[in-house]
C-alpha cells in the first residue's frame, strides 16, 4: 500500500513539473540594420512540429519548454537560433545585408505582402524617389519610374492633368486609367470631361490626384495586371497604384521643415516664318490676323508675339511636419503650402494641404488608428484648342505688336479674317476671359484591428473622400462671341464612401504555411453637379449669374449615382517561404448594371517558386554561386468591369413635346447615349510569367515579365449608325488584346565606403489590337478626342491599333496613287482614315544614383521611341500662313493620276493660301509626325550638412537640393513638346494623348530646396 502510494505521489509530481515547463514565450523580431519590425517571420522550434510566424508590427507567440532552441527564418536574412531560457520574453534582431532584407510591397486592401511571394508584377517607387522628382502631381512623379506604366501630361499650365495608363488600355471607350487608393480607401482621380458647358478640348481640368501633396506619401506600390488588383474590384480592371502616407518616426519626436524655391520657362516653341506679313490672297491687309500678305520690306518691324508671350514663373513650396511615437502610441502631422504660377501671365495653381495620422495600441491585441486630411486647391487658366484660346499668339501677324490689343474705351482692338469674323487676342484671353477653379476637399480612415487569438487578426475600415468642386468661366463684352459677355458656374459635390471588413488567420502546419483572408467591401459613389450660365451681360464690367435679363440664364442639375458591394477571399500558402501559391476570388453587385447581369464573379490563381532557395533546401548548401537570388512566377486572373452609371434607360431632354398635333410632354434627348437595359459586364482575362535574378551577392538585379491581356463584350459607348434609330448608343461587344514586355535592371555599381553609385532601368514595350466590334462598327471615335476644327480625333481600329488617329486624307487608288481632279489639285476622301498610331514601340527610364560622402546626385533620362503624335499646331500655323512650310508660294505639279483620264498628272497648281487652307490642310497625314524622344527628366543635387554644423544651429539632418527638370531635349518633332495630351486625362479609351492641341508648352525649371529638423 505504501509502495502504491509512493508511485502515485511521484507520477503526480513528475506530471506538475512537466506541465510546469511548457510556458508561452513571447517576443518581437527586428531589422538589426535600422530596428525596423519584421513581418512573416518564421519563428520554429527545432526538433518539433511547432511553428508560428511573426505579425506586421514583428510580434511573435508560441508554446515551448527550457531547452527547445527557437529558430528564427527571415525572408532573404541569415537564419538565428535561440535557447529558450526562463525568461518568457525573447526579442531577436536579424542581420543580413540590406540588399537581402526582402521588399515589402503594399497589396490589396492595405495588406502588406513580401515581393519574393508574389506570383504577379508589383513594383514601388519610394518616398525619395518622389521627392527628387519635385512634381506638384503625384501622377507625374511615376514618369520613368515603374515598367510598364505610361505617364503623360497634358500641358505647361500649373495644375494641368496627367493620364496615367498601365499595360495600354483595357477598354474602348470606358476609364482605362487606374484606382488609386490612399492607406487602404479608394480616392478620387477623376477628371472631368467637361465643365459649365467647356469640353475637354477647349478648357481641360485637372486630375484630382493633384491634391495630394508628395511630401505625405511614404511609399508607392503600383499594381500592374488584374491578378495584382484583383480584390479591389472592378475599379481596379485598368491596374492600381496603392500609396501608403507616411507615419510617426520612433523614438523622441521631429519637427521637419522644408521648402522650395522654383522658376520655370518655356521648354520649346515651334518655328514661324517672318518672310510674308500680313494679308489676304497675297495683299496686304491691316485688319486681317492672316499672314497671307506680300513680303515683309525691309524698313518693317517683325515683333516676336509669341516669344514674349510667356514669362519667367516663380513658384514656392513650403512644408512642415511633426511626428513621433510611444511604445503604444504614433502620430504625424503635416501641413504643406504650395504656390505655382504659370509662364503665361495670370494662370497659376494653389494647394494647401494639412494632413494628421494616429494610431494606437489599446491593449496588445486591440490596435485603433485614424488620419485625415484636408485640401484647399485654386487654380486659374485659359481656354485653348482655337485662335481664340491662350495660343492663339500663333496666329497674330508679325508685323502687328500683339501687346497692342485694348482701345481707348476699353474694348478690344480686333483684327479679322474675312466676313468668318475676327479672333480674340491672346492678351485679351488671359485677362478678360479667366477660368478658375476651386476645390474643398476632405479625406478620412478610421481602422480598427483586434487579435482574438493569437492565429486571427480582425479588421474595420472605413474612410471617405469628399469635396466640393467650384468651377466658373467667364468671358468678357466685346470677345469673340456672338452674345455680349458670357458666364457659366457650376459646383460639384463629390463622395465616395468605403466600408471594409478583413479576416485574417495565419497558421503554419510542419513546414507549410497558411494565410487566409477573407472579407466584405461596399464602395457608394455619390455626385451632384448644379451648372448655370448668363449671357448678354447688363453691366459690362461686373460678372455674376444675376447680370443679366431672366431669359438670358440657365440653370441644370445632374445627380450621378453608383454602389458595389464585394465579398473576396484570398489564399495564400507556402512552403518553407520557398513555394508560393496563390488563389482570389471576388464576386461584385454593381448598381449600374441590370438585375438580370449586375451579380458577377472573377478569379485568380498566381505562384512563385524561390530557386535558389530551393536549391539550397535540396543540396543543403548555403550559396548557390554568382546567383544571389533567382525567382519564377506565374499568374492567371479574370477581373470584370461595369458601366457607366445611368445608361440603361435613355434620358429625356429639357424640352417638351409641343410643336406637333399630339403633344406628349418631354420628349428623348437625342444628343444623349441612347440606353441599353440588357448591357453586362465586361471582362478581362490576363496572364503573365516572369522572372527575378539577382546577381554577385544581390548586386546585379534583372526583372522580366511577359504579359497578355484580352478583354471581352466591351461596354461601348459610341456613334452608330443611323438606321439605328439614335445617333449615340451604350453597346456590348467588340474585343481588345495588349500583350507586351517589361524589363528592370538594378545595377549597384560600385559600394564603397564613400562613394556609391547604382543605376536603374525600366523598359517595357506593348502592343493594342482591335479583335472585334459589335455589328458593322469598323472604329470606335472619341467625340471627346478631336483637335481644332476637327482636323482629327482619337479612335480605335477594326483589326488595327487601339490608339489610332482617325483624319482626313487626299484620294487614292488602290496603289496608293493621289486621284487629283482635271485641273491636277488633290481631292478629300470622302470619309477620315487611320493616318496615325499614338502608341510608342516602347518606353523606358534610365537612373543614376551617386553618393559621396555627404552629397548625392541622381538623375533620370526618359526615352521614348516611335508614337505619332498629331501636330496641330503645325496645321493652324499652315492656315494662318506662319508655317515654314507655307514660304514655298511657287508651284507645284502634285504626283498622282488625273481621276478622270487615268494619265499621270503634269498640271502645274499654285502653292497659294487657298491650296494650303483648302487641299493641304485637309490631309492629316501632313501633320502627323514622330514622337519619340530622348529627355533629361530631372537632375538633383543634395547635401546633407555635417552634423557638428547642425548641431551648431541646434537644428539636425541640415539639407540642401538643387534640381533641374526637363534640361534637355531631344526630337525631331516640330511642335511644342511630344509629351501632350490635347483634352486632358479625363477622355475616356484610348485617351488625348498623342494630340498636340494648342495648349501651353511645356516648361523646363529649377528648383532650389532646403530641409531641416529640430
Amino acid at each position: 500500500m505504501n509502495k502504491k502510494l509512493l508511485l502515485f505521489c511521484s507520477g503526480v509530481m513528475l506530471s506538475t513539473s512537466l506541465w510546469a515547463q511548457t510556458k508561452t514565450v513571447t517576443g518581437k523580431v527586428t531589422n538589426a540594420s535600422d530596428g525596423g519590425s519584421m513581418a512573416n517571420v518564421t519563428v520554429s522550434i527545432k526538433g518539433k512540429p511547432i511553428n508560428t510566424q511573426t505579425n506586421p508590427d514583428g510580434s511573435f507567440t508560441i508554446k515551448a519548454e527550457p531547452g527547445d532552441i527557437l529558430i528564427f527564418r527571415a525572408v532573404g536574412s541569415k537564419e538565428r537560433q535561440q535557447l529558450v531560457g526562463s525568461d518568457a520574453t525573447i526579442n531577436i534582431a536579424l542581420s543580413g545585408s540590406e540588399e537581402a532584407l526582402e521588399e515589402v510591397v503594399v497589396t490589396a486592401m492595405g495588406v502588406k505582402q513580401q515581393a519574393r511571394s508574389l506570383g504577379f508584377a508589383v513594383q514601388n517607387v519610394s518616398s525619395k524617389e518622389i521627392s527628387e522628382s519635385n512634381q506638384a502631381n503625384v501622377v507625374n512623379a511615376i514618369q520613368g519610374k515603374v515598367a510598364g506604366v505610361q505617364v503623360t501630361n497634358s500641358g505647361g499650365s500649373p495644375g494641368a492633368s496627367a493620364n496615367i495608363m498601365i499595360r495600354g488600355g483595357s477598354s474602348l471607350s470606358g476609364n482605362n486609367q487606374p484606382l488609386f487608393v490612399v492607406d487602404g480607401i479608394p480616392i478620387d482621380n477623376t477628371t472631368p470631361v467637361s465643365q459649365g458647358g467647356l469640353g475637354a478640348g477647349t478648357a481641360p481640368a485637372s486630375n484630382r490626384g493633384v491634391d495630394i501633396n508628395p511630401e505625405d506619401i511614404a511609399s508607392i506600390s503600383v499594381l500592374k495586371g488584374p491578378a495584382a488588383a484583383a480584390l479591389y474590384g472592378i475599379r481596379a480592371a485598368s491596374g492600381a497604384v496603392v500609396i501608403t502616407t507616411k507615419k510617426g518616426s520612433s523614438g523622441k519626436g521631429l519637427i521637419t521643415y522644408g521648402t522650395t524655391f522654383s522658376i520655370d520657362n518655356v521648354n520649346k516653341l515651334p518655328k514661324l516664318q517672318s518672310i510674308y506679313k500680313q494679308g489676304l490672297q497675297g495683299k496686304y491687309d491691316p485688319q486681317s490676323y492672316l499672314s497671307w500678305g506680300p513680303k515683309f520690306d525691309q524698313s518693317d518691324k517683325i515683333y516676336d508675339n509669341l516669344g514674349e508671350f510667356f514669362q519667367t514663373s516663380v513658384s514656392q513650396v513650403h512644408d512642415l511636419t511633426a511626428g513621433g511615437s510611444t511604445e503604444r502610441s504614433s502620430f504625424y502631422a503635416s501641413a504643406s503650402l504650395l504656390d505655382q504660377n504659370g509662364i503665361v501671365k495670370n494662370m497659376d495653381f494653389d494647394r494647401k494641404s494639412f494632413r494628421l495620422n494616429a494610431d494606437h495600441k489599446i491593449f496588445d491585441n486591440l490596435k485603433i488608428g485614424a488620419n485625415m486630411n484636408y485640401i484647399n486647391s485654386g487654380r486659374t487658366y485659359f481656354s485653348q484648342g482655337s485662335a481664340n484660346g491662350v495660343m492663339g499668339a500663333i496666329y497674330w501677324p508679325l508685323n502687328v505688336d500683339m501687346k497692342d490689343y485694348v482701345n481707348v474705351d476699353g474694348t478690344q482692338k480686333l483684327l479679322s479674317q474675312n466676313s468668318d469674323g475676327a479672333v480674340d487676342n491672346a492678351y485679351w484671353t488671359i485677362n478678360k476671359k479667366p477660368i478658375t477653379n476651386k476645390v474643398n476637399r476632405f479625406m478620412a480612415v478610421g481602422d480598427i484591428s483586434y487579435d482574438p487569438l493569437s492565429w486571427l487578426n480582425l479588421t474595420y475600415r472605413i474612410g471617405t473622400d469628399y469635396y466640393t468642386e467650384n468651377f466658373q468661366s467667364v468671358t468678357a463684352p466685346t470677345s469673340q462671341t456672338s452674345v455680349t459677355g458670357y458666364l457659366a458656374e457650376s459646383t460639384a459635390n463629390n463622395q465616395i464612401t468605403t466600408s471594409t471588413f478583413l479576416a485574417n488567420a495565419k497558421r503554419s502546419y510542419g513546414d507549410f504555411n497558411f494565410n487566409l483572408t477573407v472579407g466584405h467591401n461596399l464602395e457608394s459613389t455619390y455626385r451632384q453637379t448644379t451648372t448655370s450660365t448668363a449671357i448678354n451681360f447688363i453691366d459690362p464690367d461686373f460678372v455674376g449669374i444675376n447680370n443679366s435679363i431672366q431669359a438670358d440664364r440657365t440653370v441644370s442639375k445632374s445627380i450621378n449615382r453608383r454602389r458595389i458591394m464585394g465579398v473576396f477571399g484570398d489564399l495564400n500558402m507556402d512552403w518553407k517561404n520557398i513555394v508560393y501559391l496563390n488563389f482570389r476570388g471576388r464576386n461584385d453587385w454593381s448598381s449600374t448594371l441590370p438585375k438580370s447581369n449586375n451579380s458577377f464573379f472573377y478569379p485568380s490563381i498566381s505562384t512563385s517558386v524561390v530557386l535558389t532557395d530551393l536549391v539550397k533546401e535540396i543540396n543543403g548548401s548555403e550559396s548557390t554561386g554568382i546567383l544571389s537570388y533567382a525567382k519564377v512566377r506565374g499568374a492567371w486572373a479574370q477581373v470584370g468591369k461595369d458601366a457607366p452609371a445611368h445608361v440603361l434607360r435613355t434620358t429625356l431632354g429639357t424640352y417638351i413635346n409641343d410643336f406637333t398635333i399630339n403633344p406628349r410632354g418631354f420628349i428623348t434627348n437625342i444628343t444623349d447615349y441612347f440606353g441599353n437595359p440588357n448591357l453586362k459586364p465586361e471582362f478581362t482575362n490576363s496572364y503573365e510569367v516572369g522572372a527575378d535574378f539577382r546577381f554577385i551577392n544581390n548586386r546585379v538585379g534583372l526583372d522580366v515579365t511577359w504579359y497578355k491581356t484580352k478583354s471581352d463584350d466591351q461596354i461601348l459607348g459610341t456613334r452608330t449608325p443611323p438606321s439605328s434609330g439614335s445617333f449615340l448608343a451604350y453597346l456590348n461587344g467588340g474585343a481588345i488584346e495588349n500583350k507586351g514586355w517589361e524589363g528592370i535592371i538594378n545595377i549597384q555599381a560600385i559600394k564603397k565606403e564613400n562613394f556609391q553609385w547604382s543605376f536603374d532601368l525600366n523598359f517595357s514595350a506593348n502592343r493594342a489590337k482591335v479583335l472585334s466590334l459589335p455589328g458593322s462598327l469598323d472604329r470606335v471615335e472619341l467625340s471627346d478626342a478631336w483637335v481644332t476644327d476637327n482636323a482629327a480625333q482619337a479612335a480605335a481600329f477594326l483589326n488595327g491599333t487601339v490608339f489610332g488617329i482617325n483624319g482626313n486624307v487626299w484620294k487614292t487608288n488602290d496603289q496608293g496613287q493621289y486621284l487629283l481632279d482635271n485641273n491636277g489639285r488633290p481631292q478629300i476622301a470622302s470619309s477620315m482614315q487611320l493616318v496615325g498610331d499614338r502608341n510608342p514601340d516602347w518606353i523606358a527610364g534610365i537612373t543614376n544614383t551617386f553618393k559621396y560622402k555627404d552629397f548625392g546626385l541622381s538623375f533620370m533620362w526618359d526615352f521614348r521611341q516611335g508614337g505619332d503624335v498629331f501636330n496641330a499646331t503645325a496645321y493652324t500655323l499652315v492656315n494662318s500662313g506662319l508655317s515654314p512650310l507655307t514660304q514655298n508660294r511657287d508651284n507645284m505639279v502634285i504626283p498622282g493620276i488625273i481621276e478622270s483620264t487615268g494619265q499621270v498628272n503634269s498640271l502645274a497648281i499654285p502653292l497659294n493660301q487657298d491650296y494650303y487652307q483648302t487641299l493641304y490642310a485637309k490631309n492629316s497625314k501632313n501633320f502627323v509626325e514622330d514622337g519619340s524622344w530622348i529627355r533629361l527628366r530631372y537632375v538633383s543635387l543634395n547635401y546633407k550638412a555635417p552634423s557638428s554644423l547642425a548641431k551648431k544651429l541646434k537644428l539636425q539632418n541640415l539639407q540642401f537640393t538643387l534640381t533641374g527638370r526637363n534640361l534637355l531635349l531631344f526630337t525631331d518633332y516640330s511642335g511644342v513638346d511630344p509629351e501632350v495630351s490635347g483634352s486632358g486625362a479625363g477622355v475616356g479609351g484610348s485617351g488625348s494623348f498623342g494630340f498636340d492641341n494648342l495648349g501651353v508648352p511645356a516648361t523646363r525649371g529649377i528648383d532650389l530646396g532646403l530641409k531641416f529638423s529640430f
